[in-house]
């Protein structure tokens, strides 16, 4: 398709359509000519990705650039690009905050031969009795995002007053896994890089839009219910 198919289809203005490609997250249509490129869905995948990140999340062009990157280094493989995504969405939603230990705009490093290789940070207790869980479970331990992550907020949980043990992290795993479950099926390597990425930001971002309003819902109906005390 021409650049201004390109434009009409994806609903993105040929100008910032130029500009993506100028700062090189979009690739370069194919040239047909001086004056004439094709372009093709790969350019429609990329540019509703972009249209995403940009719209919902407000990312900056240096968070696209090291995603796209990320989507173009073959090396890496979708499930590693799926945590990038995951980094990226909770960082944006002010999920995964500093105390996880990455800057808001990080990307893989390869590791060097001459780069002195420094410790890792020991792991928090409650992030080993996440693992334990996850274990217990015969789950995979794939993701330190998603362990920082909700370590970090179980944190100011047990800061604010409200009792945290193995038990709330096994009890709030349980809830969700029929939920995710059903959120994770449509992600499959039969899905173009771009597209599994948009699935994986779209999906985190909206999902927690909704597990928030869902609590707000249940907490403050079963409050006005009477009810005997019982534990968070």
């Amino acid at each position: 398709m021409k650049l201004s198919a390109l434009a009409q289809e994806s609903g993105v203005s040929t100008a910032s359509i130029k500009y993506y490609i100028h700062v090189g997250i979009l690739r370069p249509g194919h040239k047909r000519n001086a004056t004439t490129a094709d372009y093709s869905q790969a350019h429609l995948d990329r540019l509703g990705l972009i249209t995403w990140l940009r719209r919902e999340l407000g990312s900056p062009i240096d968070s696209i650039a090291a995603l796209t990157r990320a989507i173009d280094d073959e090396s890496l493989e979708n499930i590693e690009l799926m945590g990038f995504c995951q980094r990226l969405a909770l960082e944006a939603s002010n999920v995964l905050k500093s105390a996880a230990g990455s800057s808001s705009h990080s990307e893989p490093e390869p590791a060097t031969a001459t780069a002195a290789a420094e410790p890792a940070p020991a792991p928090k207790p409650i992030e080993n009795d996440i693992r334990d869980v996850l274990q217990e479970l015969g789950w995979p331990d794939i993701s330190p995002t998603a362990v920082a992550s909700m370590a970090g907020v179980l944190e100011e949980l047990s800061t604010s007053g409200y009792p945290v043990g193995r038990d709330t992290i096994m009890r709030h795993i349980q809830a969700l896994t029929e939920v995710a479950s059903r959120n994770t099926t449509p992600i499959t390597d039969d899905l173009s890089r771009d597209q599994i990425c948009i699935e994986v930001v779209r999906g985190i971002t909206l999902h927690n839009r909704l597990l928030v309003a869902t609590s707000a819902l249940v907490h403050t109906s079963l409050s006005a219910m009477p009810r005997s005390s019982q534990s968070i």
